[in-house]
């Protein structure tokens, strides 16, 4: 047999009731937005943030006892550990102070703008390096810009001949062929690929400024 109910709790759970449903009415009244929930702490993003603010500060206090040349070897170190043989290789090549042939393949728009890059960065340094995967050497030499050691410059008239053979290159003519629009010819865009200040010192202090 279940127990009584007792009348004290009945009138106690009625008055929290109205309570609830009496400043419900004057919110409404009074035009006032229900609270909003509160937001709950995420335990892994406040552990993330404390990793990133403890590397942080490990970097700021080494910045404070590092010299130009620690520095220096840190960098280096760092981005040797982004490129692969071959694109060691093609830093190599280029370590002479010598330039190399660098053309992009672009489609036009029926307007005669520049549209699609269908290929970028093709140039003959790979083969001057001898690399394992001459194919990809557009992509070691994108991949090398964007690490500051290798630099573009401007079409140079004096490798007429390297540019022919340059565009001469399979993966160059279907590019050519791909981005002609009917008598309209793809834009072949002609400049030149050295390596920078900054792959310059790296290779120097790598395998000595007699290398």
């Amino acid at each position: 047999m279940s127990a009584p109910l007792d009348p004290f709790d009945l009138w106690h759970a009625a008055a929290g009731a109205v309570r609830q449903i009496a400043g419900a009415f004057v919110d409404g009244l009074t035009g006032k937005p229900p609270a909003a929930p509160q937001p709950t702490s995420d335990p892994s993003r406040a552990a993330s943030t404390r990793g990133l603010d403890t590397k942080m500060q490990a970097l700021l206090s080494r910045a404070l006892e590092q010299s130009t040349t620690s520095g220096t070897e840190e960098l280096f170190h760092r981005i040797l550990d982004q490129i692969v043989p071959d694109e060691a290789r093609m830093i190599g090549a280029l370590s002479d102070g010598s330039v190399s042939p660098m053309v992009s393949v672009h489609a036009l728009t029926r307007a005669g703008l520049l549209g699609e890059s269908l290929i970028e960065n093709a140039s003959l340094v790979g083969r001057t390096a001898n690399v394992a995967l001459p194919h990809l050497t557009p992509t070691y030499v994108g991949h090398l810009i964007s690490l500051g050691l290798l630099e573009p410059g401007p079409e140079d008239d004096a490798l007429k001949d390297e540019y022919q053979i340059l565009l001469a290159d399979t993966d160059v003519l279907a590019a050519i062929r791909r981005g002609s629009l009917g008598p309209v010819p793809a834009r072949v865009v002609r400049r030149t690929v050295r390596l920078s200040a900054l792959g310059l010192a790296l290779w120097e202090a790598a395998m000595g400024p007699d290398a």
